[in-house]
Order: C-alpha cells, then structure tokens, then sequence
C-alpha cells in the first residue's frame, strides 16, 4: 500500500538586550534528513582534491579553543530575524565577497560549517517560484576572495556535501566578517539539489577545534563584532501573530522568553550536547536514564528522535497509535490534542515541559482527523552512544542560550502569542540590515 504524501514528508523531514540590535531576515524550507548527522569537519590536504573528496569524516576531538582576541567593549548585541517556512527549517541571507553575493542558507546548530554552492559544482542552477533563481557563489567574481584549497565534507545521512574551502568578506546581520573561511560545496545530496536554500550557516559547536579554519561565530566574536561568545534562538510557530522567529548574536532577546533560564552544561568539548536526568509523562516516570541519558539541541531535525525502544513506549504513554502501514510512526486523533498529557524533560532537576500541542507534529496523518507525533524512533548501532536529538517541536517550546564561553546550554520558556488562520511563508532574499 503506497504512503500518504503526509507520511513521505515526515520520513523526510524527521533527519538562524539593551544593546543596539542588527536584522537578518530567515525562513523554513530545507529539507533535512531525520538520521543523526555526524559533525563536519575541516579535512587535512594535501591529497589532490579529488581524492580527498572521498575521505571518511572525522569529528572534531580537540578541546575548545579561547578566542584569539579580548571582546571589544563597544560591541553590540545582534537579532538575526528568521521567517518561519511550515515549521519544518529556518533560513535566511547572508552575503559573501565584495561586490557581496546573496545567499539564502539554513540555520543549524549541529554543523559548525558554513557553506554555500560552488561554481565550480556540475550541479545546475535552481529557480524556486514566487522569487528567485539561486546563484553560486563566484569567488573570481569577489575582490577580498583569498583561495585555500583545504577540502571539507558534512555527512547528512542519506548524503555527503563536500568541496573546498575558501575565504573570503561574510555579512550577517549588517556586520561584515573579514577573512572567513567557508565551505565551497562540490556535490551535494538530491535533498539539497530540490530545496529552497542554498547551503547552511554552521551554528555548531566545532569551530576553531579544528586548529584550522575558525567558524563564523567564532570569528565574529575573535574580531570584536560581539560582546560575549553566545548565541540564543527563539524559532515561532507558523502562522503565530507574534514577532519573526529571532538568532540573536553574543547574547539573548528577552523579548522571546518568559521566567528565568535552566543551565546544564555540557557533557562533550565539541557539540551542544547534555545529560538529561529522566524523561517523564505526566510525573511518571518513563525513562530513567540510570546509564546516562545523553541529548543534542539540533535546529536542522523538525522532530523530538529517541531510541526506538523508549520512544514506542512515551509515544504509547502519550496515546499516540502506531501507524499500521509503518509502526515506528505514531499518530494522534484531532479530538485528543486538547487532552494530551505533558511530556517533561527533567534537565539539571528542573522540568522542561512540553504540552500536546508541542508534540503532536500538526502535519496531517493518513485520514483528515489524524496528526503524527513529532517523537520519532531510531534504531542505534551498537557501538553508538544512543543520544536524544531534541528538534525544533522542542526548541519552539523552550527559548535556547547556547553559551559558548562557560560551554552550557540554558532553556526560558519561550513567549507565545495568538496564532493567524494562515500565513504565506516568504521565500527568497531580504535586506539584512534593520
């Protein structure tokens, strides 16, 4: 029996202050796999580019490195405004070299590695309707281009995006960040070859553990364009009332949260990764993370992934059913999202409570009264490490500090507002600058 558009969408789905503030518009639309991503990698030539395409990705293994340069007092706080595209990513535009190149890239947390489309790729060309065609980047065409030659890949699951790196004048939010090295994509996955964006503004932890090439964040903070290395994101629902989906640079917006922050620290040198105590249902307990329950925030998942085993249990506590045609995906009917019971994540001893209205993904299920569960199994290798990837259902929930300098992560309930009938999303390039 063939499955539902709804269905293929989600298996394709479930794998961007007192001081003065900068905007960058954003919108959801790349399509992610749900598969765990390892963590890209800055790799060592000098193997001949072709050749080092292929090697293996490694992950980062160094610890993180202090920014080379004190932050400059005088620096500034920076909202990086995001549009919502049906909830499922969030993107917007930065501009490269000088004259500047547009590009409309994804934000993600996991990656560390920005990249957008090379010239040089054989891919062609893509037009998307209502707004533009998508253009590579043309680093002869750019002044301030400085070549480096060091090839770099990002495992996507399904996929690989692989190139070189170059350097070159990156402007986000109205700063221009001087000597950046990127990634210049070469191949690239069908999942990128058919979605809105371009390529992907690395939000990763990473960075300068490579010794190598320093992220953008980094640099950001290295050449005194940010008061403090930390960055916070407030992703809304789409079609709210309320303001655009907000990144904001070396601090947080406390317009998008309410109450006060819940910090956990980290528990690895290289990722956004922490030890949640239990998982719980209403109180009762569901997963008691005796052996150490290990999670990641990742803006690139639409859904909440678990072990399968624990997730087929929460789902059922929760009152989803299983889809007959595929039993690792659940479904709720339309009559029980006003009667759901929470789902709490217990993170430092503090709960972090999700509603039903949180994690009922409100993409419609195989009959017009039905909607998928937004938690999501995976089965685990057993030389991996089972770790929880809390998606954007979570990160919409709860408002994100990912501090960098004290190496933890804080959670504030995010602010609400009133939600429209219905909203078009807006697809394509918008003035940085506020």
């Amino acid at each position: 029996m063939n499955l539902t558009p709804a269905v293929v969408l989600l298996l394709t789905l479930v794998s961007v202050c007192a001081a003065q503030v900068v905007s960058l518009p954003f919108s959801t639309a790349r399509r992610v796999p749900w598969q765990h991503k390892s963590v890209g990698k800055m790799l060592e030539p000098p193997r001949p580019l072709r050749e080092s395409l292929h090697r293996p990705i490694k992950h980062f293994s160094k610890p993180y490195q202090k920014p080379i340069r004190d932050f400059r007092i005088n620096a500034t706080t920076r909202d990086i405004k995001l549009e919502n595209y049906f909830n499922k990513l969030y993107c917007g535009s930065i501009h490269i070299g000088t004259p500047e190149q547009d590009f409309f890239v994804a934000l993600d947390t996991e990656t560390p590695i920005t990249w957008v489309p090379s010239i040089h790729s054989p891919s062609k060309p893509k037009f998307h309707l209502f707004t533009r065609t998508s253009k590579p980047y043309n680093n002869e065409s750019s002044s301030t281009y400085t070549p480096n030659g060091r090839p770099f890949g990002v495992d996507y699951g399904p996929g690989q995006v692989s190139g070189y790196c170059s350097q070159d004048n990156v402007v986000i939010g109205g700063a221009t960040v001087n000597n950046q090295v990127f990634g210049e994509a070469i191949i690239k996955p069908k999942m990128f070859e058919d979605s809105i964006n371009d390529g992907i503004l690395g939000m990763g932890f990473g960075g300068s553990n490579t010794g190598k090439e320093i992220s953008l964040f980094d640099n950001m903070v290295n050449q005194g364009l940010l008061p403090a290395p930390v960055f916070s994101t407030y992703f809304n629902r789409y079609g709210s009332n309320g303001p655009d989906s907000m990144l904001t640079l070396g601090g947080t917006n406390p317009k998008y949260y309410t109450g006060d922050f819940t910090y956990v620290d980290l528990s690895r040198p290289d990722r956004w990764q922490f030890e949640i105590d239990r998982i719980q249902v209403s109180n009762d307990l569901l997963v008691s993370c005796w052996n150490q329950c290990q999670a990641v925030v990742d803006s690139s998942s639409s859904v909440i992934i678990g072990p399968s085993f624990e997730v087929d249990r929460l789902n059922r506590r929760l009152g989803a059913t299983p889809l007959e045609r595929d039993p690792k995906l659940y479904t709720f009917e339309r009559s029980q999202l006003k009667s759901l019971p929470d789902l709490e994540f217990v993170v430092n001893g503090k709960k972090l409570i999700m509603t039903g209205e949180d994690y009922a993904n409100q993409i419609p299920g195989p009959h017009p009264n039905q909607y998928f569960s937004g938690i999501v199994g995976k089965r685990f290798d057993s030389e991996e490490t089972p770790v929880w990837i809390l998606g954007l259902s979570f990160l919409r929930t709860y408002y994100t500090q990912f501090d960098k300098g004290n190496r933890r992560i804080g959670f504030a309930k995010a602010a609400t507002f009133p939600k429209k009938f219905f909203q078009l999303p807006h697809w394509g390039h918008t003035a940085a600058d506020s």
